[in-house]
Parts: structure tokens; C-alpha cells; sequence
């Protein structure tokens, strides 16, 4: 992600990316969640692709994303000394762009953020344009695009969005366990009891 910066200077992106609310970025991401893993929130509501029940902005993943973009990826930026541009504004940023270039006047929904007022379609046709960028050749950020969708289906069913940290357990029952139909953790199993098929030793074959 180091060559970030770079890419949304030549956009002429750069500076919007430093000046970026921390809401517009949370509105952004919320699009891209709802993307992912569909639920009846009204992101997956406006895209035009929803579930009747919770999805992936219910679990949690929206805060989760933006903290492992801004901790686990840190960006580097030209503009100010030591000053970091957090990696969670600067891929909202490019998805933004993205954005106004599949539909310019997209109107899905009151949403602050043009990607988060796309339909689900165009949000498919944003990561074609994000992955098929020819600048991004021979660089990370190809590989950005293109893990992006999966880091998120990731984070969405995983149980990071309700984890508490101090009592080391969930808050409370993660959307995926329900979505997967897992079980829940469990201290180890019954002890089978008996011998099968009656045998009682090591028979060599």
C-alpha cells in the first residue's frame, strides 16, 4: 500500500484523500460491506441486492476494515513530514472515483459517498475498471484490487467485528456462526466409548 499515494497524486486525488472525513470514509466502506455480504441494511437495501436478515454491515465489519486498513497497512504520504494518509480514506478515495466514472449522476439512495449510491452492478463494474487500472501493473496495489473483495467476505464472517478483546469472547452471537450454521466453539467432544466393529487390539495388515 506504500504506492498509494503515488497513484492518487496522479489522479489528482491526493489531497482529497489527506482531507477525507472519517465519515465519508465509513460511508464508502459501508457500500463496499454491503457489496460483499448483502443483509437488509439499507446499503444493501439502496444497490438493489439485500437479504432478509443480517449481513455483512450487522456483523460488525465496517469499523473492523477500516482499523485493519489503517493498522495492518499502513500508507506513507508526500504531503506533510511524518503525517500518515490512512489507507482506509485513500481506498475510499479511489472507489469514489471509480464511482463517478461508471455512473457520474448515481442516485441510489442519500448516501454521502458516489460508490455507496451505486447499484450492485456498478459496484461490480468499479472493481473491473479498480483491477484492469494499467497503471497498477507490476505494482501492490494490483494485488490490493484484487484481494479487496476477499479480505472483506473475510472479516465478515469471522467473528473479529464482535470480539472483545478484554474478556478474549464474543459480545454476542457473530452473523456468519448463523449464515454458516456453525455451532459455536465447543470444549472438546464426548469420549467414544466401546470398540469398533468389537476389535480390542492393533491388527497388522
Amino acid at each position: 500500500m506504500a504506492q498509494l499515494p503515488g497513484l492518487l497524486d496522479a489522479r489528482g486525488l491526493l489531497a482529497t484523500a489527506a482531507a477525507q472525513s472519517a465519515d465519508l470514509t465509513e460511508d464508502t466502506l459501508s457500500g463496499l460491506v454491503a457489496f460483499i455480504l448483502p443483509g437488509s441494511d439499507p446499503y444493501s437495501t439502496a444497490q438493489g441486492a439485500s437479504f432478509n436478515g443480517p449481513g455483512g454491515i450487522a456483523a460488525g465489519t465496517v469499523p473492523l476494515l477500516t482499523y485493519v486498513l489503517d493498522h495492518i497497512v499502513p500508507v506513507g504520504t508526500v504531503i506533510a513530514g511524518d503525517t500518515t494518509l490512512p489507507a482506509s480514506g485513500g481506498v475510499a478515495t479511489l472507489l469514489n472515483a471509480y464511482a463517478t466514472r461508471v455512473n457520474p449522476v448515481a442516485a441510489g439512495g442519500g448516501f454521502p459517498s458516489p460508490f455507496s449510491r451505486l447499484s450492485f452492478a456498478e459496484k461490480a463494474k468499479v472493481f473491473e475498471l479498480f483491477e484492469g487500472e494499467p497503471s497498477m501493473d507490476g505494482t501492490e496495489l494490483r494485488f490490493v484490487a484484487g484481494i479487496l473483495p476477499g479480505a472483506v467476505a473475510l472479516l465478515s464472517f469471522g467473528e473479529g467485528g464482535v470480539y472483545d478483546p478484554k474478556t478474549r469472547s464474543v459480545s454476542r452471537r457473530p452473523v456468519g456462526w448463523d449464515i454458516s450454521g456453525y455451532g459455536g466453539p465447543a470444549e472438546g467432544q464426548a469420549e467414544l466409548k466401546g470398540y469398533y466393529h468389537g476389535f480390542r487390539q492393533a491388527i497388522d495388515a
